[in-house]
C-alpha cells in the first residue's frame, strides 16, 4: 500500500487531462480545450468530494483500535490469573489475542487508506 506521502493515481490522471487541455488550446482547439476542462473540472470536484467522504469514513481504526485496546487487555488480564491457568480456558484468551491482532493488523492498513487519501498522518498504533 502507498505511504502517506505519496499521491493518489487520480492526482497524476489529474495532471494528464489538464495537459492535454493545455495541448488543446496551443492547437488553437479552444472549444474542444474548454468542452475537456468542464468535464475534468467537474470530475476533480466530485473526486476530492469523494475522498473527503472516505477519509472521514476511514476513521473507523481510530475505533477499532480504542475497542481493540478494552478486549486485550481484558484477555490478558484473564491469562494471568487463576482462569487463565486452566487449559481450555487459556487456549481461547491466546485465540482472542491472536485474533485481536489481525484485527489490529487490518486497522492499520485502514488508518494507511486514510492517510492516502489525504486524511491525517498515521498515528501509532493504540493496541
Amino acid at each position: 500500500m502507498r505511504g502517506g506521502n505519496e499521491q493518489a493515481p487520480w492526482q497524476g490522471l489529474q495532471r494528464n487531462l489538464a495537459s492535454h487541455v493545455e495541448a488543446l488550446r496551443d492547437r488553437g482547439e479552444a472549444a474542444a480545450a474548454a468542452e475537456l476542462h468542464a468535464i475534468v473540472d467537474q470530475w476533480w470536484s466530485e473526486q476530492q468530494e469523494w475522498d473527503a467522504r472516505m477519509a472521514d469514513l476511514l476513521t473507523v481504526h481510530h475505533e477499532i483500535n480504542n475497542a481493540l485496546v478494552g478486549v486485550r487487555g481484558n484477555a490478558q488480564l484473564l491469562l494471568m490469573g487463576p482462569a487463565g491457568q486452566m487449559t481450555g480456558v487459556r487456549e481461547r484468551l491466546e485465540v482472542v489475542l491472536r485474533e485481536s491482532s489481525r484485527i489490529q493488523e487490518a486497522a492499520g492498513r485502514l488508518r494507511e487508506l486514510k492517510s492516502s487519501l489525504g486524511g491525517q498522518a498515521p498515528h501509532s498504533r493504540a493496541a
